[in-house]
């Protein structure tokens, strides 16, 4: 891709990422889906990153904070959702660990047994030994 088309792109992309927090694996697919090759949209992913643009530790922390308060997901199903979009397995085990409170969670998983079941519970990807130990049923 020449200079011009480039900076375009660039300009298409990092407004994509300014919307909501991405993983670069978000980032790359939506970057081919726009017609770039491999070695352009190398180039923009590091240009993002120099940019602030993208931050996979950022997007990690984010999309750990919103599953699990906004949508009551477990640990599982997160790391899960995190895989999913390409994120370093260390760096899953990091966050999860820094932004999930253990008494918070523990309140989380009680609240889903005894309000919604334990099915709900395991799909919400609560650790089955964990629904076990819950004492509301």
């Amino acid at each position: 891709m020449e200079n011009t088309s480039s900076d375009k792109l660039y300009a298409k992309i990092s407004r994509y990422c300014a919307y909501q927090e991405r993983s670069s694996g978000e980032v790359r697919q939506k970057l081919r889906l726009l017609g770039a090759d491999s070695n352009t949209a190398g180039k923009l992913l590091e240009r993002l990153a120099d940019d602030n643009f993208i931050n996979e530790e950022r997007f990690a922390r984010a999309y750990v904070r919103g599953k699990f308060r906004i949508n009551g997901w477990g640990r599982l199903k997160i790391k899960n959702g995190l895989r999913a979009k390409g994120v370093d397995e260390n760096l899953i085990r990091t966050v999860l660990a820094q932004e999930i409170d253990t008494a918070e969670y523990a309140d989380l998983l009680h609240k889903t047994v005894s309000e919604k079941g334990v099915k709900t519970a395991i799909s919400r990807g609560f650790e089955p030994g964990m629904i076990q130990n819950c004492d509301s049923y």
